[in-house]
């Protein structure tokens, strides 16, 4: 299971990079970056969840950005899928910009317990900051952490999600 997961991460920043390289005419009229991101979501109805997470920005102009933000959750009984529209705003400090973002979406949740299962459907607000060092002209390194206000509520466990927290890493992929 494990190795299939690698196998798939890999395809996927070997695709994404593949797409960034191109000549410089072709970048300069394309307005889509994206990334990709790995990480941990703490507070789920399974407590701590290992999490991927994929986007794509719009850029509007050299600081503003809109697109959409995939969240995927995959931990043991619980599967956990967001999607939601987001607004960034970059801020460039250097070799590192900061990019401050929120947006709203939904969340849907699976709990497969034997026989019981569960599952639920909620709004989902993220919030949060990535930031993002420059490794060249259209790579940066990233680091975000998010953090998403929602109301799942699972037939089988005591507590709802409410609120998580996640702290994510991975790399984006500039025009």
């Amino acid at each position: 299971m494990v190795d299939k997961w690698v196998k798939t991460i890999i395809a996927l920043l070997a695709l994404l990079f593949a797409l960034s390289v191109g000549s410089p005419s072709v970048r300069a009229e394309n307005k889509w970056g994206l990334g990709t991101d790995i990480g941990f979501l703490s507070g789920t109805t399974d407590d701590t969840v290992f999490t991927l997470s994929f986007q794509g920005d719009y850029f509007l102009n050299s600081q503003a950005s809109v697109g959409p933000q995939l969240l995927f959750s995959p931990a043991g009984d619980l599967t956990q899928v967001t999607f939601a529209g987001i607004g960034r705003y970059h801020i460039p400090l250097g070799a590192v910009t900061i990019i401050p973002f929120g947006g709203i979406g939904f969340v849907y949740a699976d709990l497969e317990e034997g026989r019981r299962d569960d599952s639920d459907v909620s709004y989902s607000l993220p919030f949060g900051a990535t930031a993002a060092f420059k490794i060249n002209r259209t790579v940066d390194l990233s680091s975000t952490l998010i953090f998403t206000f929602q109301d799942i509520e699972l037939n089988n466990r005591k507590s709802s999600d409410n609120f998580n927290i996640g702290m994510l890493f991975g790399f984006r992929f500039q025009p």
